[in-house]
């Protein structure tokens, strides 16, 4: 475990880094869209909309940053110097989420324990740190009990937040050990020049 730390902790530290940037991004789109449409008709759907592309861009810096981890990895498990760990994405993805996933299990008890102040922090901290997350979340309502009840009202849902991330890392991380490039322009280098055929 010592070694992982050693080796991955820029890369977990980039990851959250990384969140937070897209997190204030996302939630200072979110605001805008909220401000510019408030009592509109269309305002859910046009903010869905723009915390849905700040999530994809979110998970495309998640893929990049992954995808070059795994294609570094290549050359050490390749030449016998790591062991193959096809999952390692997942993992790392796993600890730069520790924080979210302390806040979801603070707000869970919180919650469950009926304590409004504590969940209202909680909640309001958890959702900053996840901003690029804020307009889905509050756009889209389940009906629980007879009421609709928005997503960021459910604490299970601060939970699968950080899903898409994991999978993301995941995925990214299996393709950059197998130098598949799933985006061919991630990456991509200009094939070397050979020597022999320059004209001296």
């Amino acid at each position: 475990m010592k070694k992982f730390f050693h080796e991955y902790s820029y890369n977990i530290v980039k990851m959250f880094v990384n969140q937070f940037a897209i997190s204030i991004f996302g939630f200072s789109l979110t605001i805008a869209t909220t401000s510019a449409h408030a009592g509109s008709a269309g305002f859910d759907l046009l903010t869905f909309i723009v915390s849905i592309f700040a999530v994809i861009f979110y998970l495309f810096l998640i893929y990049t940053l992954a995808w070059e981890i795994g294609s570094k990895d290549k050359i050490s498990v390749d030449v016998g110097k790591k062991p193959y760990s096809p999952h390692l994405g997942i993992l790392l993805s796993l600890v730069a989420n520790i924080p979210n996933l302390l806040l979801a299990l603070l707000y869970a008890i919180a919650t469950l324990a009926k304590s409004s102040s504590m969940t209202f922090v909680v909640r309001l901290i958890a959702t900053l740190l996840q901003g690029m997350y804020f307009g889905i979340i509050t756009s889209v309502s389940l009906p629980i009990s007879g009421e609709y009840v928005q997503l960021n009202s459910l604490w299970p849902t601060f939970f699968l937040l950080a899903v898409p991330a994991m999978l993301t890392s995941w995925l990214a991380y299996f393709l950059g050990l197998k130098n598949f490039r799933f985006f061919s322009f991630i990456g991509s280098k200009k094939p070397p020049v050979d020597q022999s055929k320059i004209k001296k």
